[in-house]
């Protein structure tokens, strides 16, 4: 009942890509902490919202050139783009195609290591390398090939040079781990790319999920989701994480869930434990989930914790995009049906996966 009409929710759009047309070309005048993207390509990692027109932050850990953040966004603008120029919104796509096409994701790409980093401050070649596969950093090789920054070897070669070591819990096997566990490692990356169906799929994403059910079980959680969020109370942003993972103690917080990681599942072939998982958080905890907003970040699961059943005191926005964006794909595949519209996408895709063709589905209006 609360969703926008569409005059409304073009008008919000449009007002996001303007503002960062303008940061990216330096149209906007207003840059007292420098330039509001670095090389009036891509951007930087904090913005300040407050200022009107807004403006990266005066901090120098703001002016951080985060190469995954500019994937995500690079993602968003190509489904925006698709569907606009389905739906005949002509300056909407143009606007977001204007932004893609100066970003340039080669400027985070190592040649000599095949590998891209995460981005340093002032300087997307610093930073530590993004070399776990199953680590959400893999957005950031298939953006870049489906913008047409990377050749198709270097592509292969940038896939094939990433970390995919195996690990196993209570006879799961889980054909490539991701660093520390964390359940949106596996998943956000198949809300854009329809991983779910492929082997790795199969093998990975699928498998990582069971696990994480199985360990709660295990550890006599009365909820699994085991996820980065924020703690309890106003509590800082964690690692959060289940085994099988490369480090010995992916849980930081043991008994810690997240509910988006219960809806990032419904996009797996355990959408009804997803569901299931999310009915007994809502019906255990009042304090998880609240009317206006959703659910909070977290609450502690373990019942010999001390807080156990406190709640974070926090909305995440960017945990609740994942959750809404799970959803929309749960209930109509709407972001991979416009996702794979491009055909860049549906090149890095099929390389990504050795496919030599890809089915889509007909979408009629």
């Amino acid at each position: 009942p609360w969703s926008p009409d569409w005059p409304s929710t073009e008008t919000e759009i449009m007002a996001v890509l303007n503002q960062l047309r303008a940061w990216q070309t330096g149209s906007q005048s207003q840059q007292p902490h420098g330039p509001n993207a670095y090389m009036n390509s891509v951007f930087y990692q904090w913005y300040w919202i407050s200022w009107n027109p807004p403006v990266v932050s005066n901090r120098e850990i703001d002016h951080l050139v985060p190469s995954v953040d500019n994937a995500w966004l690079a993602t968003s603008l190509i489904t925006i783009r698709a569907y606009a120029l389905e739906h005949n919104q002509l300056a909407m796509a143009q606007q977001a195609d204007a932004i893609l096409s100066d970003m340039n994701f080669r400027l985070w790409y190592h040649p000599e290591t095949n590998y891209f980093t995460w981005g340093g401050v002032e300087d997307p070649q610093g930073g530590t390398p993004a070399d776990y596969y199953s680590n959400e950093n893999r957005i950031i090789n298939f953006v870049a090939r489906a913008l047409g920054h990377l050749t198709r070897d270097e592509y292969k070669m940038s896939l094939e040079a990433m970390t995919q070591i195996g690990g196993v819990y209570n006879s799961l096997v889980v054909e490539k781990m991701a660093y520390d566990g964390s359940y949106f490692t596996y998943t956000t990356p198949a809300i854009f790319i329809r991983e779910v169906e492929t082997a790795y799929g199969t093998n990975t994403i699928l498998p990582a999920t069971q696990a994480q059910i199985a360990y709660s079980q295990d550890q006599n959680y009365t909820a699994w989701g085991f996820s980065d969020c924020f703690d309890v109370g106003m509590g800082d942003y964690i690692q959060q994480g289940a085994p099988p993972a490369a480090i010995s103690q992916p849980e930081t917080r043991p008994g810690l869930a997240t509910p988006h990681a219960s809806a990032l599942a419904l996009i797996t072939p355990l959408s009804t434990e997803a569901i299931s998982n999310l009915q007994t958080l809502s019906n255990t905890y009042d304090c998880v989930y609240e009317n206006g907003y959703g659910f909070y970040d977290s609450v502690m699961t373990a019942p010999y914790s001390s807080d156990y059943g406190q709640c974070s005191h926090r909305f995440s926005s960017l945990a609740q995009a994942w959750i809404f964006l799970a959803i929309v794909n749960y209930e109509t595949g709407f972001v991979w049906d416009y996702f794979y519209r491009d055909q860049g996408v549906r090149t890095a895709h099929a390389e990504m996966f050795d496919e030599l063709a890809l089915y889509l589905p007909i979408i009629t209006r």
